[in-house]
Order: structure tokens, then sequence, then C-alpha cells
């Protein structure tokens, strides 16, 4: 007789464990289905793209300038040449336009290797310009 009845326990235990879980899923699909869309995305889509001419931020340590550039900035536009990699477009701004190119600076000096080579230390003032040369 005590045999029975842990089993009869046992299977109610297990048909409530089922109908819990049933609910929660059914109330995790209603919930999903009545959220708002996300808000980033509907802003974002409505703000115009950046369109600036100069860049600074505060370099992150283990990082190349390219690589913490393309997370600064919009629509970065990296190229290959014979001497390696090159930022040819940032936010629409393109190099060659009115003989001006995208340079960059270490803490006020032009950057003598490219920004993909630079690895930063961390701390150091990073600024990119769309200018003549």
């Amino acid at each position: 007789m005590l045999k029975k009845s842990k089993l009869k326990l046992f299977v109610y235990l297990v048909l409530v464990f089922a109908v819990g879980v049933s609910a929660w899923a059914a109330i995790a699909t209603r919930l999903q289905e009545s959220a708002p869309p996300k808000q980033e995305s509907a802003v974002r889509a409505e703000m115009p793209a950046r369109t600036r001419t100069e860049i600074t931020y505060t370099a992150y340590a283990g990082f190349t300038s390219l690589e913490q550039l393309q997370n600064e900035a919009d629509d970065v536009i990296v190229k290959d040449s014979e001497y390696g990699k090159y930022v040819d477009s940032i936010e629409g701004h393109q190099g060659g336009v009115d003989s001006k190119y995208w340079s960059f600076y270490i803490d006020g000096e032009l950057s003598q290797v490219g920004a993909g080579a630079y690895v930063q230390k961390g701390g150091e003032q990073i600024e990119w310009k769309f200018q003549r040369l």
C-alpha cells in the first residue's frame, strides 16, 4: 500500500510540474508577442547619420586604432593597398574629395604608422581628421 501512495504522489508531482511548465511557456509567449518593439532601432532609424570631420577619443589598451575607430564612428570603410589597410571613408567623407584624406594623430602628433598596426597602450588621445596634408 505504501508503494501505491508513493507512485500516486510521484504521478501527481509530474503532472503539477508539466502543468507549471506549460503555463510558464504560454505566459512567456504572450509577453513576447505583446512587448513593444525595441526603441533603440526605431530611434536609430529616425536619426540622421553622423557626418563628423573630426573624431576624438581616449584609446583603449590592446586595441589597434583602426579597431577602436570602427567602434567609435559610423560607416567606416577600409581599403587595402600595397602598403596595407587604410581608412578610405568615415561617415560619408571619402578620401580624395577636395584633396582631403583621413589621418590620425596620437597625443597630438601625426602617426607614423598605420591605424591597423598601432596597438594602443591605453589612455592616449586619438584624433582622426579629414584634412589636406
